[in-house]
């Protein structure tokens, strides 16, 4: 079974409109040179913090999407009336966690060793693996 333990985040891309989120990550210690993303579909929120050059994961994991809302109450108290999360109209932090739950909605941490840490609400999380780093969408100056 892959794991990002370790792996350095080299990149990451938000897909607003396509409610996707990717990590690029790749492992770096030993002979080793492995290439994996973490691809979250139907993102409904995330929070991410501490991004870095060279942020190193520590790991991803499942957990609750009431144990998201609940530690980060406060910023979802902010922003409950900005369309966030993901245009999701509620009442309270308990509607908002029955809506999330009867919508298949999962939560994942992001566990940092360095730099970039956080949460996502989503739908589904894969680990998908490459021979070589994914090339970077930066279009060249003229």
């Amino acid at each position: 079974m892959r794991s990002v333990h370790d792996n350095v985040v080299y990149s990451y891309i938000v897909e607003c409109e396509d409610r996707r989120i990717v990590l690029h990550t790749q492992f770096r210690d030993g002979a080793a040179d492995e290439y994996t993303d973490v691809v979250f579909t139907g993102v409904v929120a995330h929070h991410f913090e501490c991004v870095l050059p060279g942020n190193i994961l520590f790991d991803v994991t499942e957990t609750s999407p009431r144990a998201i809302i609940q530690t980060w109450s406060a910023l979802f108290a902010a922003q409950k009336n900005y369309g966030w999360p993901n245009m999701i109209h509620y009442r309270d932090v308990d509607d908002l966690i029955g809506i999330l739950d009867s919508g298949g909605v999962r939560g994942f941490e992001i566990g940092s060793s360095l730099g970039l840490g956080g949460w996502v609400l989503a739908t589904a999380m894969e680990l998908q693996s490459h021979s070589a780093p994914v090339q970077s969408s930066r279009s060249s100056s003229p």
